[in-house]
């Protein structure tokens, strides 16, 4: 009789697969079952297909969604595609799970066959505008999504008919329009507000005013005349779904990875027992990559949001100013670059106070106690800099990019032509200076900027005195080039970290530089 022996392993994926249900699950559990699954193939592919065929909640269909990801599309895409159709018993949270990662994946999911299942396949501009009016937030972002992508006629058209409608949603639309880039964009959205005959759009301008001046505060003042010539002269606040300014519940933020990426989270209690929050991912260079908004029904489900939060995005509490400071500096270098804001945060910016997010350069301050002799401490310091990457403000400290998996290669190669104990000093040397030369001398000035942001967030977040101090006299001989970089205790374990971070990865079939399209320019 043959033996089966995958059943053990069948029963480990089932397993992985039923835990992905838990309620206590955090993105990192997330993670570590994904890379499981992974290294099985298609053994777990398919039984993850299954249970997207048969699932009905909302959040377990989600995740296993997100299980599609470690695996390449061209396995599922065609199934998936034929799940998102044929499922009509699915709640409205399954669904979107569905398309989203559709939409994801480069499918349009506002045309047929998904046009029906979205809500959004209007047969026309104004049949698509007045179907975001009617979902809520999500149209709202729905609608914002779409406005950014469409050329200028379109964003005019799409404005007039807001002003056409007279309702509270496309006021609220409008409102957002005013904290626009563009200021034509703005322009039109003025002129639209003065054209709405509602008490909702006299609040609104009124408000917009006080934080406006010279030519845009001119034209919302003759909006406003405009609207009381039609007889309306009592403002009317917006209605419940469409929140205003509030204190905040809950401020966090996440360190500053290598790259210069960290996470946000600002959260508001609303007037029931319900809260809303908003998720920023901002890049040192680019500003808002990324926005994320939440409205949760209670207590006990914001708890669950940010426990799975704070594991994944290593959120600590911070003091609001602080975060604020560092939201104004990304919303500076996104429009230094010229970039949108992303969906969700134009639709909650409402939610902060208007002279709370003044685009402008943050430059973090230190403490007395935390500068006093730190020259002379530099040396001292300097020696025990390595221990830095043991700190939890430095967790995202990893360089990750094809030309790591290139050097992982070249350190392998050394150690099966001499085997590990017979790789001599003067070649490891070697490579380690060349991963220098390439990947670290060319952005000290960027390592040490990082470095001096992470001592800042480790201030304020009550990290010792020590590694705070530790942390700027690491950055300060960086500055002073207290040491080459292949012999800087810092620098030096920063290189083979990320080495042995690559090469675990290649060891696991994991290659960034196929994922990536990258060509090596010396081969």
């Amino acid at each position: 009789m043959k033996i089966d022996k995958s059943l053990r392993e069948r029963r480990r994926i089932i397993r992985l697969l039923d835990f992905l249900k838990r309620d206590d699950l955090t993105g990192d559990q997330m993670e570590r079952i994904g890379r499981r699954l992974q290294k099985s193939g298609k053994r777990a592919l398919n039984p993850l297909v299954r249970k997207l065929w048969q699932e009905h909640n909302g959040t377990a269909i989600y995740r296993y969604t997100c299980m599609l990801d470690f695996f390449d599309a061209s396995a599922w895409m065609d199934q998936l595609i034929q799940i998102t159709i044929q499922r009509k018993d699915l709640e409205e949270d399954g669904k979107l799970a569905l398309l989203d990662l559709l939409h994801d994946s480069g499918i349009d999911v506002t045309a047929p066959p998904f046009a029906s299942l979205t809500g959004y396949g209007a047969a026309s501009l104004d049949g698509f505008i007045d179907d975001c009016l009617k979902d809520g937030e999500r149209g709202l972002v729905r609608f914002i999504d779409n406005f950014l992508d469409v050329t200028d006629d379109f964003r005019e058209r799409m404005i007039h008919r807001l002003a056409e409608l007279n309702s509270p949603d496309a006021v609220a639309l409008l409102e957002i329009l005013l904290s626009f880039e563009r200021p034509e964009i703005v322009r039109e959205a003025i002129l639209a507000l003065g054209r709405i005959k509602s008490g909702c759009a006299l609040d609104v301008l009124t408000r917009a005013e006080r934080r406006h001046e010279g030519d845009v505060a001119d034209l919302i003042r003759r909006s406003i005349r405009r609207l009381s010539f039609l007889g309306i002269k009592e403002p009317t606040e917006l209605p419940q779904p469409f929140p205003m300014p509030l204190p905040f519940h809950d401020v966090q933020a996440g360190p500053i990875d290598f790259y210069g990426a960290r996470s946000l989270w600002f959260a508001w209690k609303l007037d029931d027992s319900a809260f809303a929050a908003l998720l920023i991912l901002t890049g040192e260079s680019d500003g808002l990559l990324n926005a994320v908004s939440y409205r949760m029904r209670d207590e006990k489900e914001y708890n669950l949001v940010l426990k799975d939060l704070i594991n994944g995005e290593m959120l600590l509490p911070v003091d609001p100013g602080y975060a604020l400071a560092s939201l104004r500096e990304a919303l500076h270098r996104s429009r230094e670059q010229g970039f949108y804001l992303p969906p969700d945060f134009y639709v909650d910016m409402r939610l902060f106070r208007p002279d709370s997010l003044k685009p402008e350069a943050y430059i973090p301050r230190f403490s007395l106690n935390h500068l006093d002799g730190i020259v002379e401490k530099i040396p001292g310091y300097v020696m025990t800099s390595n221990e830095l990457l043991d700190d939890p403000s430095l967790e995202g400290w990893i360089l990750s990019e094809p030309a790591v998996y290139d050097a992982a290669e070249r350190f392998m190669a050394l150690e099966e032509k001499d085997g590990v104990e017979g790789v001599t000093a003067e070649a490891l040397e070697a490579e380690i200076n060349l991963f220098c030369d390439e990947m670290v001398i060319p952005r000290r000035a960027e390592i040490i900027k990082r470095l001096l942001l992470t001592a800042d967030y480790m201030q304020q977040t009550g990290s010792e005195d020590d590694a705070v101090q530790r942390t700027l006299a690491t950055a300060l001989s960086l500055v002073g080039g207290f040491l080459p970089e292949s012999r800087h205790p810092f620098i030096r374990r920063l290189v083979l970290d990320s080495v042995d971070t690559a090469r675990q990865a290649l060891a696991e079939g994991y290659d960034l530089r196929l994922e990536e399209g990258y060509t090596n320019d010396e081969e």
